[in-house]
């Protein structure tokens, strides 16, 4: 995986610019306050053996209080409503804006330490899709491919087509949700234990 460095917004948008002049294809970025923090969602990091006791029960409460809940098999719009919350899901957040991304990415920096270097990864969601196995498409988080990448986390034991063990997608939220429109956001979905890391070469994910 390449690394680059910069200090500055215009080095960082020099660098985004000879990132995009290598392949012309989009790409996603998402910002770390930490440089050494692992690249994976956060139900991995803290509830790994757990996530379908805390989807199910966060279904069961919304249920009874929401008055237009999602239907119950759009596990997407559960599981979007689950991030909005910060409760712990398989959805790794992503931005179509390196600039959104720096700001994640720097506004607690006092609280990291000046030693503590942030980072921002750039990921080519189209290349990881194509390298999963679904095609060079950036699918809608409703699509029945992503559905099934994320079954699991409402039915642990839901069985499911080979295609969709131990991968990872990515896909554009869907939802009617002004923050995540003025952040313009994404998602890759991991419906697996290995990091993203593990599967993406140098033409694929960046770390800045």
């Amino acid at each position: 995986m390449e690394v680059l460095t910069i200090k500055s917004i215009n080095s960082l948008m020099e660098t985004i610019e000879m990132l995009y002049s290598r392949n012309d294809s989009r790409i996603w970025f998402r910002g770390q306050p930490n440089a050494i923090w692992d690249l994976i969602p956060s139900v991995q990091r803290s509830h790994p053996d757990t996530e379908h006791i805390i989807t199910n029960d966060f279904y069961i409460r919304v249920k009874q209080i929401l008055p237009n809940p999602p239907q119950k098999e759009n596990y997407s719009a559960w599981l979007s409503m689950m991030q909005h919350y910060w409760l712990p899901t398989r959805l790794l957040d992503w931005s179509m804006s390196p600039l959104i991304a720096m700001y994640f990415a720097v506004e607690n920096y006092s609280s990291q330490g000046a030693d503590t270097d942030a980072c921002i990864w750039c990921l080519r969601p189209s290349v990881l899709n194509e390298k999963m196995g679904f095609g060079s498409y950036i699918y809608p988080s409703d699509a029945y491919t992503v559905q099934r990448m994320l079954v699991r986390a409402f039915k642990e034991k839901e069985v499911i087509e080979p295609i969709f063990e131990d991968k990872i997608i990515a896909c554009c939220s869907v939802q009617n949700d002004l923050r995540m429109y003025s952040q313009q956001s994404a998602f890759t979905v991991h419906n697996t234990k290995k990091k993203l890391v593990d599967y993406c070469d140098d033409e694929t994910l960046y770390k800045i």
